[in-house]
């Protein structure tokens, strides 16, 4: 009798309580008890796979055995039919008809018979006369086949609960993501301008029972950081993402440990592993490594770039990214103690030189091979790593990835038939459509990817290098707030290397291009008329995309590199767009927080924000800057934008004040300019209490303290009352 050990095993082995002590069994129970006896009337050179098919001896005590035990005769005849084609392929004979050999002998005949158990099966000689196994020898074999096969079929099933989960996560992203269409749909529909009695209504409905839930998940559960005010910045050499994204995670992770310590079934007498140590570990690492298989598909499909459950949920890489890497995390684990668990178990039972043997057989190296390259990925991917050396774990990531892929292939191969590869080839499905649909959006931006022309200027005041990529040939229109992956193909020796950069805007004006240094830009009034113009009304003449990159180390670096003494042409191999843009032009009020090359979110965004169709009525936009060079070249480019009554900006400097109201102009005045860091907590709470009850946009781009902080003060403004108040971070995270 089994008693499982949680609710949750319970549970989950209700539909599988059937098939125990089924007759399936009875016919194997007599296979495995008859190979404890050894019959002299076959050649003993021969395998005993092929013996057992030409021992007629064996095969009439196995008949008798299954005429006294068995009494399915459909469980009976389908093990003879399983068994003769292999006979008939590699033992050269057939094997009799079962009746023919029953009938031969009677009751009387069949009690002189011999029995035995496992303990006289070891004292046996040579047998040259027909045995049948004792009923108790046979119950036994009974049971271990029985409890063998429940608890493989058990691992296969809890590895499907990986599928299950997942599919129930997607299954929320869609709902929410269909119930914000919809809403913003009739949002839309609605819209015009209101006045103060209707304003006054809106904001009771948003006060009301209706929208209580909906404030208190984003204050407690899909907005704050998980814990603490710690979300973009990393613990160390980790990152830990916002509490929704964890407590998905964390649920994972419980339903991953709980399946893998649930539902061992231990038994006395156990003929493949007589102790029940032996029996739990052959489980437990059975266990494991089918479900790290299982997670295969997960890791390859999350890891995705051009994935289509980002658009159907609308959750961003990031998201899928975190997911990619805790799934990988669970089942690189999984294999370890799959490894560890069969390692430990030959030493015990034949020491190093049965361990020794082992690394001869094909799928065992492969094995080991396969949880060795998965414990690289997972070194190779840290945090650190990732940010400071990304080559380095691009190119580990690949090779680690495809070794951890092929060995496995050839680890389970062996086992039934190849059946498990089932999980290995969608790895290779999904592997090859990205890189077709990577190659499609790259095809989609410019026919002749080969021949794409860059031109990079780098300003040594503003430590800015300027990309202005011709997009002219795209057939997909960029969109505010989306990212390009770009190699340089004149790098040939890193050619291979891509990194995302974010759209900070479009182009028409060739005048202003980055041939120019970005200190030395024509005036106000012609970027007025050219840049921003383009922006708010989008035409086919926008021939630039428009890229503001600091160069750190590495690909940025040797970006720079090419232009640091004068602008260059370059040619470029450009793949995208990515991501999605977020509808800000449906909210009355945005709040913009950002740092350094963060600029490029709300500069990205201000034509659809400013356009006719767009219901915002105030924008601030709050940046922290420390280049002179860069706030003048902004403020030069986006007079026109920045002039516009409902855009407010404010800019954070160290330079002298009076230097910078030189570089304003007249017609700047509600661009206003401090030498002190943003109160980040400060500017969000005078935002929400302007908006009231309404809806307020609060996006953060920039360094991870400012993002954090940002997050922290929208947390507060809901704890507060302030229920329209939502929080967007701008940011690629890896």
């Amino acid at each position: 009798m089994r008693v499982p050990p949680s609710l949750l095993c319970i549970v989950v082995s209700l539909h599988v309580t059937s098939a125990l002590f089924a007759g399936r069994f009875c016919p194997l129970a007599c296979d495995l008890t008859l190979n404890y006896a050894t019959f002299n009337d076959t050649d003993p050179w021969l395998s005993k796979k092929v013996r057992s098919c030409r021992s007629k001896l064996r095969i009439t005590s196995l008949y008798l055995c299954f005429d006294e035990y068995c009494k399915d005769d459909r469980e009976r005849e389908k093990w003879i039919r399983g068994q003769s084609p292999w006979c008939d392929e590699h033992a050269g004979v057939t094997l009799p008809a079962y009746q023919d050999v029953v009938d031969q002998w009677t009751p009387n005949k069949r009690a002189g018979l011999r029995r035995f158990d496992a303990d006289e099966a070891k004292a046996f000689p040579v047998l040259n006369e027909v045995v049948i196994p004792r009923e108790s020898f046979h119950e036994r074999a009974f049971t271990t086949m029985d409890v063998a096969f429940h608890q493989y079929d058990l691992h296969l099933q809890y590895g499907w609960y990986m599928y299950y989960f997942w599919m129930a996560v997607i299954i929320v992203g869609i709902s929410t993501r269909l119930v914000t269409l919809i809403t913003n749909t009739e949002h839309g529909k609605r819209y015009h301008p209101i006045s103060d009695s209707e304003s006054t209504v809106r904001a009771t409905r948003s006060r009301s029972i209706i929208g209580f839930p909906k404030a208190w998940m984003k204050r407690f559960v899909t907005i704050p950081a998980t814990f603490g005010d710690r979300c973009s910045q990393p613990y160390g050499w980790c990152t830990i993402p916002p509490r929704i994204q964890s407590l998905t995670i964390l649920l994972f992770v419980v339903l991953n440990v709980l399946l893998c310590t649930c539902s061992y079934q231990l038994t006395d007498g156990n003929l493949y592993w007589p102790k029940k140590s032996a029996q739990l570990s052959r489980y437990v690492s059975d266990r494991t490594g089918i479900i790290s298989l299982v997670n295969f598909p997960l890791v390859w499909l999350f890891g995705m770039r051009n994935d289509a459950l980002m658009w159907i949920t609308g959750w961003g890489f990031g998201t899928y990214n975190a997911f990619h890497r805790w799934v990988a995390r669970v089942a690189t684990l999984q294999a370890v103690t799959h490894s560890l668990g069969y390692t430990l178990m030959i030493l015990e039972s034949g020491g190093w030189s049965s361990f020794r043997k082992y690394w001869t057989k094909h799928y065992f190296w492969n094995g080991e091979l396969a949880t060795i390259a998965m414990c690289a990925l997972l070194g190779f991917s840290l945090y650190g790593i990732r940010r400071a050396h990304y080559e380095i774990f691009l190119v580990t990531h690949i090779v680690s990835s495809i070794v951890a892929l092929w060995t496995m292939y050839y680890h389970v191969e062996i086992f039934t038939d190849g059946e498990w590869n089932i999980f290995i080839w969608p790895c290779l499905v999904i592997w090859i459509l990205d890189r077709f649909l990577r190659a499609g959006r790259t095809l989609a931006f410019n026919r002749q990817f080969w021949n794409t022309k860059a031109t990079v200027t780098y300003d040594p005041a503003s430590n800015l290098v300027r990309m202005d990529v011709a997009g002219s040939q795209s057939w997909i229109k960029p969109q505010p707030g989306t990212y390009y992956y770009i190699h340089v193909l004149n790098d040939i020796l890193y050619a291979h290397q891509n990194h995302p950069f974010t759209l900070a805007y479009m182009s028409s004006d060739t005048a202003v291009d980055a041939t120019t240094p970005l200190t030395s830009r024509p005036s106000p009034q012609r970027a007025s008329s050219s840049e921003s113009e383009a922006l708010l009304t989008p035409s086919t003449k926008s021939n630039n995309l428009v890229f503001l990159i600091r160069p750190y180390d590495g690909f940025t670096s040797r970006l720079q590199s090419h232009c640091l003494l004068y602008p260059k042409m370059l040619r470029v191999l450009v793949e995208g767009p990515y991501g999605h843009s977020e509808p800000f032009h449906l909210f009355p009020s945005i709040l913009f927080v950002v740092g350094g090359t963060g600029i490029a979110v709300p500069l990205s965004h201000l034509s659809r924000l400013l356009s006719p169709v767009s219901r915002v009525q105030h924008v601030k936009i709050v940046w922290a800057v420390r280049e002179h060079a860069f706030l003048a070249s902004v403020l030069r480019d986006f007079a026109g934008l920045l002039g516009d009554e409902r855009v407010e900006m404010e800019v954070h400097v160290t330079q002298d004040k009076e230097v910078m109201d030189e570089v304003l102009g007249e017609d700047l005045k509600s661009v206003r300019i401090v030498t002190r860091r943003p109160d980040v907590f400060g500017v969000v709470h005078e935002a929400a209490r302007d908006a009231g009850q309404g809806k307020l946009a609060v996006v953060a781009c920039g360094p991870a303290g400012m993002a954090d902080r940002a997050r922290s003060a929208t947390v507060e403004m809901l704890g507060r009352g302030y229920r329209g108040v939502e929080y967007f971070e701008e940011s690629f995270k890896w």
